[in-house]
């Protein structure tokens, strides 16, 4: 259905474009417009970014202030490119800390969309007092999630009732919300070029969408979701997010992109995705690296491991911050969740390969030589995903999961040197970590940490081999296990992508709670969770763990009666109010802060399960 309405919609706008106008007339272009947003990101006590869309390349602005009825401030002036597909952001800065502003985006001097209003996070200097609070801690809650699938088929559907609950009773008390992976699912994947081309009204394409066209597709895909899923823009459109991709970000199981020489359609799609993730949702995050995808055409020669880009000057690239070098599979089904194109049809030279050198400015020396002779093959070097938050006490630290992982093999889980995070990210991590003197340390993985995800699918051709979790890296989940435990600091790694919430203590010290989903259908734990049970103690590999409470769905259940979506506000409790007089403010600390993790039904938003845990006494 939908290839049908984009040849219809290709056809029209060919008609509209390349037919002249009768009467003397001549088309123009409607003025520039807001087509999606805003939305939020990356709050702070005195600041927060606001991303937009428009129709065309241009300006917009923010209209702001603390009474939605006068908006009497106006920010700096914000961007929309075509090589972001019409996407741009701007900072509103110098904000008053604690405070709920409202907002409008202006577009050609009037306002275009919606309005929203948004929450400063408190400041330590407003919270602050010598004598009962030195520090400066002060209290705050975010909401956390995963997996909202759209698709009828596979999930709720357009209509979310979690979003309904969360907008209606928590968009006004939660100061951030963190979207741990899969906010999409792959739909629109072959939308052509030549429509959003006509749609642009550009003759000549961007060098992303002329390397790499298939991101279309994915630019699509997410404005898709920003249409029908009414609730959802209106979420972000009130509450600062920050997000990780997961494997539908990109596409679906994909495994082994830091894996030399692996060569698989899913595999090579990453910067294509990861760049449109950019666009729309990788703007709103902390970055320890901004240096972006370097996206380009080079010739490969049969037998030769040198890679020559006239247009490119490796010279100036930051490789050593950059992860390692796609060539691209070619097929317009390359960015498709379908297992009927995981065939061998791609570009023959199509390969994950190591930068080994940088023999000059338009030669790149890599790990093997190419298959065949290719004087365009296109390609990118991907970037580092991943950074950390400080919040009050509290670090965050947003990872990626995908970018730079080994393909695992689960016959052997537990093979040394194995890596999630690859070098680079692991290293940043534990050092990271172990130089912080944060009270409460939450780790941001969107895959689960101790339960295995080892059904639901699989296309590799060792069907056996599907595994999306930590369960097939033992070795290097049990390093930072072990790290973590002698920092003798309480870790809370929040995970996502199974289609499940729980909740489990690994160590005294080392917590694991997955959260979701929002949208998506519920997973079996029974097929696609190794039998895990729905709690209590249970070992999976070489670690024992108090699976303290789950959502669990019992194997009878049809595929759309397994519709129990589940959300998290986690509350972040340092302080109490004390003042000397009743209505006053005096912060006073706990000796002993506590965290509480409260699971809501995303159905009913009826709490579901609660736990509380507090620094070592």
């Amino acid at each position: 259905m939908h290839r049908i309405l984009l040849a219809s919609l290709l056809a029209a706008l060919t008609l509209a474009v390349f037919c002249p106008p009768t009467n003397g007339q001549i088309a123009v272009r409607d003025p520039i417009r807001l087509t999606h947003g805003p939305m939020l990101g990356m709050p702070t006590a005195s600041s927060v970014r606001v991303w937009a869309r428009t129709s065309d390349p241009g300006e917009f602005t923010v209209q702001y202030g603390v009474d939605a009825a006068s908006l009497t401030m106006t920010s700096n002036v914000g961007h929309t490119q075509i090589e972001h597909d019409n996407t741009g952001v701007l900072t509103l800065d110098n904000l008053a800390a604690d405070t709920r502003y409202h907002y409008q985006i202006h577009v050609n001097g009037r306002p275009h969309g919606l309005p929203g209003s948004f929450r400063t996070l408190p400041s330590a200097q407003e919270s602050r007092n010598d004598e009962h609070n030195p520090e400066g801690l002060f209290n705050f809650r975010f909401q956390i999630g995963s997996c909202a699938n759209q698709d009828p088929l596979h999930g709720a559907g357009h209509r979310s009732t979690t979003y309904e609950h969360l907008n209606e009773d928590w968009a006004d008390k939660v100061h951030f919300h963190i979207m741990n992976g899969d906010w999409l699912y792959e739909e629109l994947r072959t939308y052509p070029v030549e429509a959003w081309r006509l749609i642009q009204g550009v003759e000549t394409l961007p060098l992303v969408v002329d390397v790499a066209p298939t991101i279309v597709g994915v630019w699509e895909n997410y404005k898709l979701y920003l249409e029908r899923g009414v609730a959802l823009a209106q979420w972000h459109r009130n509450v600062p997010s920050m997000f990780t991709f997961d494997d539908h970000e990109l596409v679906n199981d994909i495994w082994g992109s830091g894996e030399s020489g692996k060569r698989h359609r899913r595999t090579v799609f990453r910067d294509i995705g990861t760049q449109a993730w950019y666009d729309y949702l990788g703007w709103a995050n902390p970055m320890q690296h901004s240096d972006p995808i370097h996206f380009g055409k080079a010739r490969l020669t049969a037998g030769s491991d040198l890679l020559f880009d006239p247009d490119a000057d490796f010279t100036e690239l930051p490789i050593e911050n950059m992860l390692n070098l796609h060539v691209h599979w070619g097929t317009a089904e390359a960015g498709v969740n379908d297992m009927r194109f995981d065939n061998d049809e791609g570009n023959q030279n199509s390969y994950v390969y190591d930068i080994v050198e940088v023999v000059d400015a338009h030669h790149l020396r890599l790990h093997m030589p190419a298959k065949v002779d290719d004087d365009a093959v296109s390609y990118s070097i991907g970037r580092r995903s991943y950074g950390m938050m400080r919040v009050a006490n509290c670090e965050f630290y947003i990872l990626d999961t995908r970018g730079d992982r080994d393909m695992h093999d689960v016959s052997q889980r537990d093979k040394p040197g194995v890596s999630m995070l690859g070098k680079a990210q692991l290293d940043w991590l534990l050092a990271s970590m172990s130089g912080s003197d944060a009270d409460f340390f939450f780790v941001i993985s969107s895959v689960p940490f101790m339960i295995p995800h080892s059904g639901a699918g699989g296309f590799e051709a060792d069907a056996e081999n599907k595994e999306e979790a930590w369960t097939g890296f033992f070795d290097e989940r049990e390093t930072l296990i072990k790290a973590w435990d002698e920092m003798g600091k309480k870790v809370f790694v929040m995970t996502g992508d199974l289609h499940n919430s729980f909740a489990i203590k690994i160590t005294d010290h080392v917590w694991e709670f997955c959260c979701g989903p929002h949208n998506s259908v519920n997973h079996v734990p029974k097929n696609d969770e190794s039998d895990r049970p729905a709690t209590g103690k249970w070992k999976f590999g070489p670690r024992e763990m108090d699976i303290r409470w789950s959502s669990y769905v019992l194997p009878d259940l049809p595929r759309l009666e397994r519709l129990y979506p589940h959300y998290c506000v986690v509350q972040v409790n340092n302080v109490f109010n004390m003042p000397k007089q009743l209505g006053g403010k005096r912060l006073v600390a706990y000796p002993h802060p506590q965290v509480i993790f409260q699971y809501f039904d995303g159905r009913t938003g009826e709490l579901a399960y609660a736990e509380a845990i507090s620094v070592d006494r």
